[in-house]
């Protein structure tokens, strides 16, 4: 009482330091802050981000060993359906505008499954009698077709759009990817197996990859090819029935 008297206040009235935190929360109708609560600055920090690379390379990295996680434990038949359902997929999305992890986990997607169904082919065909897996063997061939006609028309729609990635940058970049994934899959059976085992999952590997990427790339490429050539024809044909280029169509004509 003697201090607030001293510094000139009536002795009722609170501390300078609690004046004005209580005048106002006593005003508004609000209980008073905790003091045990951290500061509002304290509770939203800015979250640091990782640069643009290692994003690109962990988004194709969780694609890459989801996709042939999944088809690698699968059988045949299921394993090339996914693979073909994950490449038909990702040939749709390669030319939209995705953030780049984004579109390097699709196109993870897509070569870690090829890799993964390819294993599974190359051991299936092995340990089947070649007479009888006739019908299995079209099966599987029969859905990457149908998947590479997919990614083959929309190879020709980005192609043919300016504002999508051109499909020759996918192409590089998904061949680039899946000679990675095939040098690392080899390398890591040699480090687990030894040199021998490694060269026999390399000799399967490559033969059934070989199979199953040509089995993608024929039907893609041909409709890719009947698609361009029908783009042609109709941008000929409607520039030849425009009014300007047909003779004595045009109003400045008529007489």
């Amino acid at each position: 009482m003697v201090k607030a008297i001293q510094q000139g206040r009536h002795p009722l009235d609170p501390a300078p330091g609690l004046y004005g935190i209580l005048i106002p929360t006593m005003a508004e109708g609000m209980p008073p802050p905790d003091p045990r609560m951290p500061a509002p600055a304290l509770q939203h920090r800015p979250i640091a981000r990782l640069p643009a690379r290692f994003q690109r390379l962990l988004g194709c990295l969780i694609g890459v060993a989801a996709a042939y996680g999944i088809t690698r434990h699968l059988t045949a038949l299921p394993s090339t359906f996914l693979t073909a359902l994950l490449l038909a997929g990702s040939s749709v999305a390669s030319g939209r505008a995705l953030a780049p992890w984004a579109w390097w986990g699709v196109l993870g997607a897509g070569c870690g499954g090829l890799l993964g169904s390819a294993m599974v082919v190359a051991e299936k065909i092995q340990a089947t009698d070649p007479r009888e897996g006739l019908s299995l063997r079209l099966a599987l061939v029969g859905c990457l077709m149908v998947a590479g006609a997919i990614g083959g028309r929309s190879f020709s729609l980005d192609a043919a759009h300016p504002n999508r990635r051109p499909p020759k940058d996918t192409l590089r970049a998904a061949s680039a990817l899946t000679t990675g994934i095939f040098a690392v899959l080899v390398t890591l059976t040699f480090l687990h197996s030894g040199l021998d085992q490694a060269r026999t999952v390399s000799s399967r590997l490559s033969t059934s990859l070989t199979i199953l990427v040509l089995a993608l790339s024929g039907p893609g490429w041909l409709v890719h090819l009947l698609g361009d050539r029908g783009q042609r024809l109709g941008q000929h044909s409607r520039s030849g029935c425009s009014p300007t280029s047909s003779g004595g169509s045009s109003p400045d004509n008529t007489g």
